[in-house]
């Protein structure tokens, strides 16, 4: 390597090593305050003679369909699983284990988160009213548009085929050259000699 190429790479390097530990520490550090005021206290009073309804295998699918109120976007078993700073999720998780203690079923804890923090605790909506239009205009509009770009090409196809045809029955007069004959003829022949 010339001293000039090492120079060169030095100095595009350079501000990359040195801005290296910058990044590393912006990159740990959040900027996003996940231990905000989004977890709010879901606590109905047990049903009467109260029996689990769901095993822990149960209660990780079910939490694996809730979202986690901070802006992490992730489901409350991932985000309490993964996230140790988050303090949101692992509430939550108590809140929905209080409620499986106190003889709730799925839907019904499902039905007690919603009521408090509206459908934006799903991480799914619900396929119902206006929801059905999220969840099946992409495929619509997939579908219109391959119509759409299917009729463009079969009409531009047609339009080449009758051009062509145009082209070779009736020669360059079709176009509306105004012509003698002999000069139509010395023209197609240059066509004809152009083409081989």
């Amino acid at each position: 390597m010339t001293r000039r190429a090492f120079f060169v790479r030095t100095a595009v390097l350079a501000p990359v090593v040195l801005a290296a530990p910058a990044l590393l520490r912006a990159q740990n550090s959040s900027t996003v305050n996940m231990n905000g005021d989004f977890y709010i206290p879901v606590r109905p009073a047990p049903k009467p003679n109260a029996t689990a309804q769901l095993d822990d295998d149960a209660i990780q699918a079910l939490e694996r369909t809730l979202a986690c109120p901070c802006p992490c976007t992730l489901d409350v078993y991932t985000c309490r699983t993964t996230d140790v700073l988050c303090t949101n999720s692992p509430a939550i998780h108590r809140d929905v284990v209080r409620m499986v203690e106190g003889g709730y079923t799925g839907d019904e804890i499902v039905s007690q988160l919603m009521d408090v923090y509206g459908q934006r605790i799903l991480a799914l909506p619900r396929k119902e009213g206006f929801n059905l239009v999220g969840w099946f205009f992409p495929f619509v509009a997939i579908g219109t548009g391959g119509l759409a770009i299917a009729y463009l090409l079969r009409t531009w196809r047609n339009n080449a085929v009758a051009a062509a045809a145009l082209a070779t029955t009736s020669g360059v007069r079709s176009i509306g050259v105004q012509a003698t004959d002999e000069e139509m003829e010395r023209l197609n022949a240059a066509l004809r000699d152009d083409s081989r």
